[in-house]
């Protein structure tokens, strides 16, 4: 395998796995709507206290690696991941610039006493979620795509 085919089955798998890890916590958090207000600030702040140790490397990483790999690709693949790189970085801009600040701010709360609009806060956070896995999502199937481009071309 070429050092271009290496990079872009990395990079679809790197994508692959943030696309699959946004759409499940999409729909955990879709579920976990009905969790009284108490249980659903705790599990909130749980779920963010790790994502915000794993993620930010990992993200940062995948969409590097996007890049190499449309730098490294030709034709048709190398549009595809630099596609799949913009359409992460959009899915990033969208957590860096809503999420992360709201998740700041639900980190604060006393989950005993959560503020009364706590459900609003809820579901405009999931709003913002829904937009950036869908992001993540075209951005591994963009992925894909250049990796059978790239392959086949």
């Amino acid at each position: 395998m070429s050092l271009s085919g290496g990079v872009q089955m990395l990079a679809v798998v790197m994508v692959g796995l943030i696309a699959g890890l946004m759409l499940g916590t999409g729909i955990e958090q879709h579920s976990l709507r009905a969790l009284s207000a108490s249980a659903w600030v705790t599990e909130h702040q749980v779920m963010d206290s790790w994502f915000r140790v794993i993620m930010p490397p990992f993200w940062n990483g995948t969409a590097l690696v996007l890049i190499v790999a449309a730098f490294l690709s030709r034709g048709q693949a190398r549009w595809l991941f630099g596609v799949a790189a913009l359409l992460l970085i959009v899915s990033l801009v969208v957590t860096v610039r809503v999420e992360v600040p709201m998740n700041r701010s639900i980190a604060m709360w006393d989950a005993n006493t959560p503020p009364a609009n706590w459900a609003q806060v809820r579901d405009h956070w999931l709003a913002f979620h829904r937009l950036r896995t869908a992001s993540g999502i075209l951005a591994f199937v963009a992925a894909t795509l250049g990796l059978i481009r790239g392959t086949n071309g």
